[in-house]
């Protein structure tokens, strides 16, 4: 009975860990050479569905203040009220405005965009979430025109956390041809 529930168990876990993972491959990084060609093709980033392949938490502490909380949730942590904002992985998320290499992207509607652009080191080309403050893999990012610090809730750094957008909307943009059938010379007349 033992080894059938282990069996079972086995089986169930390797479904949900391919499911995710067959998911994952339906995306891909939003980098700077994609953005070079979504430029040169005069595609507008604001037609565009983005999303963010991490988890990401944004948290404030609201210490012993009354503040009026829009988003996200609260909660008593070590005797301090926090707001919470959560982002799943693959949230969708729609571009409001650049600033020159940054994507203003907004997840909900409100004074809540999160600046993402290209990346340093090993994220170089890919658009990352851009911060101040940089502190153990978090970092401070304004959000609902209130300071708040981003971490990574399914990664060690928040600087893991990347811009993507879905396989299809990428083909969409590459199929953008049309076959010429040519002309002759009884047509010109």
């Amino acid at each position: 009975m033992r080894r059938i529930f282990s069996v079972i168990l086995c089986f169930v876990g390797s479904a949900l860990l391919f499911s995710c993972t067959g998911s994952r491959k339906n995306f891909v990084p939003f980098t700077r050479d994609l953005r070079a060609k979504l430029d040169k093709e005069n595609i507008d980033l604001r037609q565009v569905q983005f999303y963010v392949d991490q988890k990401l938490i944004l948290s404030r502490n609201l210490g012993e203040q009354k503040v009026e909380v829009k988003s996200g949730i609260v909660k008593l942590e070590n005797g301090k009220y926090t707001n919470d904002v959560i982002i799943p992985a693959f949230t969708p998320g729609i571009c409001n405005s650049t600033d020159n290499d940054r994507l203003m992207i907004s997840f909900e509607k409100g004074n809540n965009d999160l600046a993402f652009g290209p990346g340093s080191g090993y994220t170089f080309n890919e658009f990352v979430l851009y911060g101040t403050e940089w502190k153990n893999g978090t970092a401070a990012v304004t959000y609902d025109s209130n300071k708040f610090r981003a971490r990574c809730g399914t990664c060690s750094d928040v600087a893991a956390a990347t811009l993507v957008i879905r396989k299809s909307e990428l083909d969409k943009i590459e199929r953008k041809s049309r076959t010429l059938r040519g002309r002759t010379v009884s047509e010109a007349k």
